[in-house]
């Protein structure tokens, strides 16, 4: 209850500050725990259409474009779904972050020899071959609030499940991110 606190021009930066700081020990601890995994099966279209409707609004609002495409009759991921979530949610944010106005957003899943092939493409900015070769390093960003976590715990995540993580990108003309994930779960495959 101090009123000539919030009016220091220095308490929002001091703000700003704290709130990237809780970003960034939440993505550190996100980091880490990516070698554990809880696997349940995960009904992938229930799944994806659910994360698809909570970002429907903001696409709608910025007048985009956000659409999932099935192409397979495949219905259960093993694999834990608060990871995959959040694979998920920081590639639709990104995505939203690199379009603008009247671009589009598709989320594509097909299977193929045993794998589910999720592709994440925009119509956004795209980026240039500097860059793209070094997205999945911790830190490095291209936002100025970022932490540049996001891509690094998205690669961990997926090759934690036994996945692998491609991504093309051209300025311009837009970056697809391609998902591959194993249908019979990694600690099985160990067995």
């Amino acid at each position: 209850h101090h009123p000539e606190v919030a009016a220091d021009p220095l308490w929002s930066q001091l703000l700003l500050d704290v709130n990237y700081m809780s970003q960034l020990l939440s993505e550190l601890s996100s980091l880490n725990s990516c070698q554990t995994l809880n696997y349940s099966p995960i009904d992938i279209r229930q799944f994806l259409t659910n994360i698809i409707s909570s970002f429907s609004s903001s696409a709608q609002f910025q007048n985009k474009e956000l659409t999932l495409n099935f192409e397979t009759e495949q219905k259960i991921l093993f694999g834990d779904s608060l990871k995959i979530r959040e694979v998920f949610v920081n590639l639709i944010k990104n995505a939203l972050e690199a379009t603008k106005s009247g671009d589009q957003i598709v989320i594509d899943v097909k299977s193929r020899w045993n794998r589910l092939i999720v592709t994440v493409s925009d119509s956004g900015s795209g980026m240039d071959a500097c860059r793209l070769s070094t997205i999945f390093e911790p830190f490095v960003t291209y936002k100025a609030d970022g932490t540049g976590l996001g891509l690094t715990i998205v690669k961990n995540i997926v090759t934690a499940h036994g996945g692998a993580v491609q991504v093309y990108s051209k300025p311009g003309i837009g970056t697809k991110f391609i998902l591959i994930f194993p249908l019979t779960p990694a600690e099985k495959i160990k067995e």
